[in-house]
């Protein structure tokens, strides 16, 4: 049965005049003023400091960053720069902001223009890396309080600094300062946090020192900070300085929320004019950044401690990517303001939808970190999955089709919404089938595993904006041959039909029940016909898909192992997998699978030995097939982008081309619907 949803309004009907009532804001806390030092921002509202991986050469902005800057900071109060050095050895990545060399204040002047054009209020980050700097980036050993490792990414232990050398890097800050000031920045923001320079003096862990820097109590190790702080202060004491900290590691031997307490304390008294409170440092596990089911707000609890315990603001951060989450917060008395990354990346447009009351239109982020930090980890350049338009925000605006076409999306999945949405607002006429009864696909399939749910609000997401932009969609149709194209007159054809799980062929599936990934989470019936797991369970792959159903197991009370011939984690970021198996506590093990046993499933190792996992049951989560119709595809072997048997231009996108991540496919369905008319020509 199809189900069909109406074009809607692009407009007031002809005939009615269209008032716009001017109210009180949907969030009247979060729009309300707040001075931080000698600063009066316009509204609560704050842009954290993120690294990119972009817009940067030897330290100075291009193009891309004046841009991506300009995007994000719009409708903000406070727009801070990311990570920028304040020395050469304590750059964190290549592509950042250096603020030691003699020209770095002209260099960066651009920069602060770009921010306070919006009306923001231009802020930048200072910091030194220490131990947490790789020697491929700075080109020698990093260097740190004491000779300790850190925890993570960074294995090399690194150099101590001798006391001179750390009155050097004091003064290095007050200089980083008064170029700050000289580019046009009013703030800057001292990274005091996540396991950084100043943080390593903080922490008993990582500061063995006997000097005037050390000692027994958080009160001794704060000396390096205050005297940062004090320094930036006498250097530049027309900048409001903010300073950066963690409210606790997040890890055993570090910082706790009591250490928090007492640095924040003498940092205020050094000269901080506000804080931000965040958490977490390298190889901090499962937070360091907030994901899959952390909650919104992750650490808005530690932001209220320091609140407490000191007379000037705080901001909060963690995850917070609902205005309605900022506003509870601030009203509760948790934070006087809050930082968004994240969720200006997946709509730089946030700020103007919350003040308008629009908060439903606000893309909502997904927190995978697939896009952004996730790929930070290998050295690349930033992007989001749900939003391929970061880092080319100096490309110019798309133009609407010349000659708009009919446009048929077979698949209501993210590729085949975001398809259908480009497509609409190109001008095109668009119909978007789906065999289903609600949009979503594999978002939904997602959604069912533990600390996915929220993939939920993106598919609601897209719903909406298919309906505003008046694409026709089609509920419940099975598009799957030329035939059924008869009642889609189209003159493109975008086939966006997913993926799904096509096991390998192994002696013995009579021996267990088994699922496919999509049987079990659709609820659907075991090989044996059976309904319910049996203890233990061995999942047969190791990506995402197998990691979240994994988890679901596990959740579930059974006694999970993962078998896959490729590395746990293999198609998600660290940050992830780290996540996913600090969860899960089970066997995870690479290998082959030969067979299945009544005994569980017998695995090769890469010699060629045997060995059996214990298992009743066996879920299969990999390998991934695209499920696009042969019907439909490109007659007589075409590429994609040529006529099928109806003579219908034909291109496949997503995991109808090849299984990928949502990121990957949202950003191709983007770019094939925007070569449209090039396809047909």
């Amino acid at each position: 049965m199809t189900r069909l949803r109406g074009r809607g309004r692009r407009g007031p009907a002809p005939g009615h005049i269209h008032c716009r009532v001017v109210s009180e804001p949907a969030y009247p806390l979060l729009f309300s003023p707040l001075r931080v030092g000698g600063l009066e921002l316009r509204n609560r509202i704050t842009l954290s400091a993120m690294t990119t991986g972009f817009g940067f050469s030897e330290g100075a902005p291009e193009a891309e960053a004046l841009a991506y800057y300009r995007a994000r900071s719009r409708g903000t109060a406070l727009a801070t720069v990311g990570f920028s050095a304040v020395a050469p050895e304590g750059r964190v990545e290549n592509a950042i902001a250096w603020l030691w060399p003699e020209g770095a204040a002209e260099a960066l002047a651009p920069l602060a223009e770009a921010i306070a054009s919006v009306g923001a209020h231009p802020c930048i980050q200072l910091g030194h890396g220490g131990r947490q700097v790789s020697p491929d980036v700075i080109g020698e050993t990093p260097t740190a309080p004491s000779a300790v490792r850190a925890g993570a990414h960074v294995r090399i232990a690194p150099r101590p600094l001798r006391l001179g050398e750390v009155e050097e890097i004091v003064v290095a800050f007050g200089r980083a300062a008064e170029r700050a000031v000289g580019s046009g920045f009013a703030a800057v923001e001292i990274h005091g946090g996540h396991g950084y320079l100043i943080q390593q003096f903080l922490a008993a862990e990582s500061n063995r020192r006997t000097d005037r820097f050390g000692g027994n109590s958080v009160v001794e190790r704060s000396r390096f900070g205050c005297e940062v702080i004090e320094a930036v202060r006498k250097a530049a004491p027309e900048l409001a300085v903010v300073v950066r900290i963690n409210g606790s590691d997040l890890v055993p031997d570090g910082l706790q929320v009591s250490d928090a307490l007492v640095a924040a304390e003498r940092f205020a008294e050094a000269g901080a004019d506000a804080f931000v409170v965040s958490a977490g440092v390298y190889g901090s596990v499962p937070w360091t950044i907030p994901l899959l089911d952390d909650p919104e707000g992750a650490f808005l609890d530690l932001a209220a401690e320091v609140r407490r315990n000191v007379d000037v603001p705080v901001i909060g951060v963690g995850r917070i990517t609902a205005p309605e989450s900022a506003e509870d917060a601030l009203r509760a008395g948790r934070c006087d303001a809050v930082g968004l990354g994240r969720a200006l990346l997946a709509d730089e447009d946030w700020v103007a939808k919350a003040r308008d009351g629009r908060s439903e239109r606000i893309r909502p982020c997904i927190a995978t970190v697939e896009g952004c930090a996730g790929r930070l980890q290998y050295g690349e350049a930033i992007s989001c999955s749900v939003n391929p338009g970061v880092g080319r925000e100096t490309s110019p605006p798309l133009e609407r089709a010349e000659v708009p076409g009919r446009v048929l999306v077979v698949g209501g999945g993210p590729a085949g919404m975001e398809a259908a949405r480009r497509a609409a607002q190109l001008g095109h006429d668009v119909r978007l089938a789906e065999r289903a009864d609600r949009l979503g696909g594999a978002l939904h399939l997602a959604a069912a595993t533990p600390g996915l749910g929220h993939l939920t609000r993106l598919a609601g997401w897209y719903e909406g904006e298919l309906e505003r932009l008046g694409v026709t969609m089609s509920l419940g149709s099975e598009v799957g041959g030329a035939e059924d194209l008869a009642g889609f007159p189209a003159d493109y054809l975008v086939l966006a039909t997913g993926a799904r799980t096509a096991p390998e062929v192994l002696d013995g599936y009579e021996h267990l029940p088994a699922w496919t990934l999509e049987d079990l989470l659709e609820g659907r019936a075991s090989s044996h016909g059976t309904w319910h797991l049996i203890d233990p369970v061995v999942v047969l792959g190791g990506g995402g898909r197998a990691l979240a159903t994994a988890l679901w197991c596990r959740r579930g009370g059974y006694r999970v192992s993962l078998l896959s011939a490729e590395r746990i984690g293999h198609d998600t970021s660290g940050l992830a997998r780290r996540a996913y198996l600090s969860r899960l506590a089970a066997t995870a093990v690479r290998g082959r699978a030969s067979r299945i046993t009544e005994a569980g499933v017998e695995w090769l190792d890469e010699t060629g030995d045997r060995s059996v996992l214990p298992a009743r049951s066996v879920v299969v989560a990999e390998p991934l097939r695209p499920d696009a119709p042969a019907a439909l595809a490109p007659r007589g072997g075409q590429h994609d982008g040529g006529p099928n048997a109806a003579g219908v231009h034909t291109v496949r996108i997503g995991d109808a081309r090849s299984p990928r991540t949502i990121g990957d496919a949202i950003a191709e369905a983007r770019q094939v619907v925007e070569a449209l008319p090039a396809l047909a020509g």
